[in-house]
C-alpha cells in the first residue's frame, strides 16, 4: 500500500511542477510570474486590500508577499496608499496599467488552463476539484 501512496505523492508533485512551469511559460511574454499573477488577480478582485489580507488570501507568508509587491511597484502596476482609518496600514490597488495588464493576464491564464484541462468534461473537473479539496482538508 505504501508504494501506491508514494507513487501518488510523487506524481502529484511532478504534475504540480509541470503545471507551474507551463503557466510560467504562458506568462513569460508578459513578464509576469505565476506568483505575481496571483497577487495581481487578488488585488483586482479585493482592492483596496492590505498586505496582511493579501498574504492570507494568497496563502503566502508576509515577507514573500512584500517582495512580490515591491516588484509590482517597480513595474508600476500597483498603487500603495495609507489607510485613512488606520494610518499604520497600507492598502493596495491596481493602477490603470495594472488593470490593463491583469485583464490580459486573465485571458492568458484562461487559455493556458483550457490547454491543461483539454478533454476534461465538466464532471471530470468537478470530481477533480472535490478530490483536491478532500486531500487539502485531510492535511490541514
Amino acid at each position: 500500500m505504501r508504494q501506491k501512496f508514494d507513487e501518488f505523492s510523487f506524481q502529484t508533485t511532478k504534475i504540480a511542477k509541470k503545471m507551474h512551469l507551463f503557466l510560467s511559460r504562458s506568462l513569460a511574454d508578459l513578464e509576469v510570474t505565476p506568483e505575481q499573477w496571483t497577487i495581481l488577480n487578488i488585488i483586482q478582485q479585493k482592492a483596496p486590500i492590505s498586505q496582511k489580507q493579501l498574504a492570507e488570501l494568497s496563502e503566502k507568508d508576509t515577507p514573500t508577499v512584500n517582495r512580490i509587491i515591491d516588484v509590482l511597484l517597480r513595474k508600476d502596476l500597483v498603487i500603495r496608499k495609507t489607510d485613512e482609518v488606520d494610518r499604520r496600514k497600507t492598502l493596495l490597488s491596481l493602477n490603470e496599467k495594472g488593470e490593463k495588464l491583469t485583464s490580459v493576464l486573465q485571458e492568458t491564464v484562461e487559455e493556458a488552463c483550457k490547454k491543461m484541462f483539454a478533454d476534461f468534461s465538466e464532471q471530470d473537473l468537478r470530481t477533480f476539484a472535490t478530490l483536491l479539496n478532500q486531500i487539502e482538508n485531510n492535511i490541514e
